[in-house]
């Protein structure tokens, strides 16, 4: 994994929390919550990022992986099979800051709220 990981995330599906919480896919309207539940995620150290619709009856799904403090990319058809998965560290988007959360770094909410920030420019 390497920044070009990040890169490549952030130049095919956009910013972090640039996308959607619901989108029509599959028939419906589809929540970040209905997604996870789909992909067997739920009870797990991921927590909800965006989602986007994309051509050909797919979408992605993007979350921060807490079990591997990765932000994950996942291209789903239809019938939410995967067909792409992108993984990049979440050192890539906080740099150092990220050597500086100590144990907050095995708190996956806590995690997501501090790279949100990160990204929308707060302190």
């Amino acid at each position: 994994m390497s920044i070009e990981d990040k890169e490549l995330i952030e130049k095919r599906f956009g910013p972090l929390w640039s996308g959607k919480t619901e989108i029509p896919f599959n028939g419906g309207i589809r929540t970040l919550r209905d997604v996870k539940r789909s992909l067997a995620l739920e009870g797990s150290d991921t927590v909800e990022i965006d989602l986007q619709e994309l051509t050909g009856d797919r979408c992605a799904f993007r979350f921060y992986d807490g079990d591997d403090r990765r932000v994950v990319v996942f291209v789903l058809d239809a019938g939410y099979g995967i067909v792409e998965e992108h993984r990049a560290h979440v050192a890539e988007w906080l740099g150092d800051m990220y050597h500086e959360t100590g144990m907050m770094a095995y708190d996956p909410d806590a995690m997501a709220d501090l790279l949100r920030k990160k990204i929308a420019g707060e302190p």
